[in-house]
């Protein structure tokens, strides 16, 4: 008989989306109980969800058992930032040819997903989906101490929409040059101002 992986599912979601939202400070404890009660769950999915996670190195697993978030280093953040560059620099050159309207408008994130999803390598979008949900709980820094993204995505769009793919890598190095750069205040932010715990 298959096993119902629907609350290991909802349990994953639930923790990747909060984790990403910067629900727990760098270092913070994840209570498997706390989460289990939040969510309506034993603590049995949220324990193997957040072992999921931890193999995917999203949370940190101490020697006595326990879970707590990742913490933020200025250094690593760079690291992220040009891996994440790097993993779209390869899509771009690997991906088919653009459909006009086909790329997705809303927000760096989707743009960035869209461009690695159309290379067809799996071990690559792997590896883009880990860096990305690392470098997803800076977003809220990046939006408080950075210009808006908005003009910089839509150029990127646009070139990608029109089959420019040299000026589409262009304008996502210097994206990514600009975080890079801001590296250290961005962890600051995300460090003085995490984003308050959901209510139970």
């Amino acid at each position: 008989m298959t096993r119902n992986r629907d609350p290991f599912a909802t349990a994953l979601d639930s923790l990747r989306r909060r984790l990403m939202d910067g629900a727990f400070g760098p270092g913070a404890p994840i209570v498997i109980l706390d989460e289990a009660r939040r969510l309506g769950l034993s603590t049995t999915p949220v324990r193997e969800a957040l072992a999921w996670l931890s193999g995917a190195g999203l949370v940190d697993h101490s020697p006595t058992g326990g879970y707590r978030a990742p913490g933020l280093d200025a250094g690593a953040v760079r690291n992220a930032y040009a891996f994440r560059n790097a993993c779209l620099l390869m899509s771009l050159e690997r991906a088919s040819p653009t459909a006009v309207g086909d790329v997705p408008a809303a927000d760096p994130q989707a743009v960035f997903a869209w461009v690695v999803g159309r290379c067809g390598d799996a071990a690559l979008l792997r590896a883009f989906e880990t860096v990305d949900l690392h470098l997803g709980r800076l977003v809220r820094a990046e939006r408080q101490i950075l210009d808006h993204p908005a003009a910089a995505v839509a150029t990127i769009r646009a070139a990608l929409i029109e089959g420019r793919r040299r000026d589409a890598a262009a304008g996502i190095s210097a994206y990514h040059r600009e975080r890079i750069a801001a590296a250290a205040a961005l962890v600051f932010e995300a460090v003085r101002s995490p984003h308050p715990l959901e209510p139970d």
